[in-house]
């Protein structure tokens, strides 16, 4: 049941946005009775932040799922780049990660549940870039690079609907890792998913 709540959840999120994310539209997508979402959430805040926790555990997930795969190659950098595009941020799961995002700057409700799960995704991508991930010389933060690219991923993101040539996106990123290049490199041979974050939203029931 708590499953379906929060895959409906995310579905409107995806489909509707935030503002068309009611109470009412996730019972009718889940299929389930009215008084069914106070068995597992208190509130729609409640409801709202566990999808956000599982939209981030999600994205993880898939991310790593997707390295996991990368064949060998002279530019590991640039393919662990471009498939963090394809597989995490060009993706519906990240659609409706954005709908929050956007609307947490009119809602300080929202924006407090957002910004404690902003804090936890920072902490999970900086231990997944120094798995992956070294510095070319001492003193040169791999953490901080890769804040840096999960930036520039999300703005793209946010364009996916006006870019008419999926090209563009290529030069670019090409671009980027030429220049992440200079100051770091892909680990040889990491085989192995990323260390699995401490915190993670309860499995779904």
């Amino acid at each position: 049941m708590r499953k379906r709540l929060l895959d409906a959840a995310i579905d409107c999120l995806r489909t509707e946005g935030y503002a068309g994310t009611t109470v009412s539209r996730i019972i009718e997508r889940a299929k389930v009775s009215r008084g069914a979402p106070v068995h597992h959430f208190p509130s729609k805040a409640a409801l709202i932040a566990a999808a956000a926790r599982r939209l981030a555990q999600r994205i993880y997930l898939q991310l790593g799922r997707a390295l996991l795969n990368i064949p060998a190659s002279d530019d590991r950098l640039h393919d662990l780049i471009d498939l963090s595009w394809r597989e995490a941020f060009n993706q519906p799961e990240h659609i409706a990660l954005n709908e929050l995002l956007r609307a947490s700057q009119h809602d300080p409700e929202l924006a407090e549940i957002m910004q404690e799960l902003w804090t936890a995704s920072y902490r999970t991508l900086v231990g997944a870039a120094e798995h992956y991930l070294e510095p070319l010389r001492e003193g040169e933060d791999v953490g901080q690079y890769m804040v840096l690219t999960q930036w520039l991923l999300r703005g793209m993101a946010q364009d996916t609907h006006l870019v008419e040539n999926p090209a563009l996106y290529d030069h670019f990123l090409r671009t980027w890792t030429r220049m992440l290049s200079l100051h770091l490199k892909a680990k040889p041979g990491i085989m192995t998913p990323p260390p699995k974050p401490k915190i993670w939203e309860p499995p779904a029931q």
